[in-house]
């Protein structure tokens, strides 16, 4: 791997994190209100699906115009309150399972930014933290006259959208048009039959009993004979009120099973077999840009860059792309020393995604090794503005460093980090952002460091 260009780097990073300069200005006050009410609101709802409660995150969903928009104006128009209830519970538990974190797992909303605007929908994109994974979501939000609310969420990277994986999740045919009151015959029918076999039992019996004997009887009877009639008269009601019927079970998604045989193989390190797994998933039926990125993150993990590069071209080609594959090839050309290229990709990936500091303070390095440092302190000056708390810009500070291959200004970065007690040795020997410097002697040596003991508060002197 060829060796990053570090002259200047440390003076760039030091002039920028001086202060922090403006993402955007100029906007109409407005605008600038409506843009801070989306990013809260997303944020809110983001912290419900992560932390809980769960209803903060269910009543911010629009499960309702999800389903609008995949079934048809009409169709969820004609289904009962008691069907509309169980398709917006689909909705909103399929959006929560794919957003909430492992159970042992630490999850945070890291930084959220949203275009100034005052337009709906507003596009608020948010970096969700699962220990040392970043998560890089785009949430689609509607201004409404009951307030604000979540028409998609798409996970940027694979290029997934959850509104999208509803609507595969529930097939072509999720409803069936019921022919009223032929169905609600054959409902009533066997409740019918039953009824009359309760009375022509009742009369059997009737006729070999004393007559003192009949109320008892006809009491017994009843039961049986009520049930029938109710359940025989609700039945044909449903059958006549509900134009739609809901298909019993939802259909199977068949690239499911080679989905979870390629993760098995690729967790056990058998390449060839997990990518022959994940091919028989795309053969039937699974999104295939989704399932290059991820062939492409396998490759470039076991260090077989042409062939993660490959997989990252595929699946930028695929309708809908997985944009992530870009920023992929950005940094695989940023490790091979092809600095254009890699400025090019992150550029591309930035403008169609939106900026998230991970990728602007790879920019920042690369516009460094261009020798473009006013184009280096802009990229971390817009990552500053998005982090936020001052701990969290020590961190991209350090992370921008270690991204140069500078092991010992990484280090100096990461201090005061210990001092307040946010530093965590095991998530940063876990986290990839690192791996520039993982054999450097410096980090190694830092790594390696027993805790520092957590200050305690100073003793209270009595008068």
């Amino acid at each position: 791997m060829k060796g990053l260009r570090l002259r200047g780097i440390r003076g760039l990073i030091a002039a920028a994190l001086l202060g922090i300069g403006s993402v955007a200005g100029g906007q109409e006050s407005a605008s600038v209100v409506s843009a801070e009410e989306a990013a809260d609101f997303a944020r809110r709802s983001a912290m419900g699906a992560l932390h809980g409660p769960p209803k903060i995150f269910f009543d911010s969903i629009d499960a309702d115009g999800v389903l609008r928009r995949l079934l048809g104006r009409e169709v969820w128009g004609g289904l009962t309150r008691r069907q509309q209830d169980i398709l917006r519970a689909t909705v909103r538990e399929h959006f929560a399972e794919v957003l909430s974190p492992v159970f042992s797992a630490s999850s945070e909303v890291r930084w959220a930014w949203v275009p100034q605007t005052s337009e709906s929908p507003v596009f608020v994109s948010m970096g969700l933290h699962y220990g040392s994974a970043m998560l890089k979501t785009r949430w689609t939000v509607w201004r409404t006259p009951r307030g604000w609310t979540i028409e998609d969420i798409v996970l940027v990277d694979p290029g997934l959208s959850l509104a999208g994986e509803v609507g595969r999740l529930l097939g072509p045919r999720p409803l069936v048009r019921r022919e009223g009151s032929r169905e609600a015959r054959a409902r009533a029918l066997p409740r019918l039959l039953g009824l009359l076999a309760v009375i022509a039992i009742a009369l059997v019996f009737a006729r070999r009993l004393p007559r003192q004997r009949w109320p008892l009887l006809w009491l017994t009877a009843s039961v049986p004979a009520m049930l029938f009639l109710i359940d025989g008269t609700l039945a044909a009601r449903r059958a006549l009120n509900e134009r739609y019927a809901l298909v019993a079970a939802l259909p199977q998604q068949p690239w499911r099973e080679p989905e979870k045989v390629a993760l098995q193989e690729q967790r056990e390190g058998n390449r060839e077999a997990s990518r022959a797994a994940w091919e028989k998933a795309v053969e039937v039926g699974a999104p295939r840009g989704p399932v290059y990125y991820h062939m492409g993150l396998a490759a470039r993990a076991a260090g077989e860059n042409a062939e993660a590069s490959r997989d990252f071209e595929r699946a930028l080609a695929e309708d809908p792309p997985a944009p992530g594959a870009g920023k992929e090839l950005g940094l695989i050309a940023l490790a091979e020393g092809r600095y254009a290229d890699a400025r090019a990709r992150l550029e591309t990936y930035l403008q169609t995604t939106g900026p998230d500091p991970d990728t602007l303070a790879t920019l920042a390095v690369v516009e460094a090794n261009l020798g473009d440092p006013a184009r280096a302190v802009q990229a971390i000056e817009s990552a500053r503005a998005l982090v936020g708390e001052s701990w969290k810009k020590a961190e991209l500070e350090a992370q921008i460093y270690a991204r140069s291959g500078n092991a010992a200004a990484t280090v100096a970065a990461l201090r005061p980090l210990e001092v307040q007690n946010r530093l965590d040795r095991s998530d940063l020997r876990a986290d990839p952002v690192y791996l520039p410097i993982a054999t450097a002697p410096a980090w190694v040596a830092f790594l390696n460091e027993p805790p520092a003991p957590r200050p305690t508060p100073a003793a209270e002197t009595m008068p």
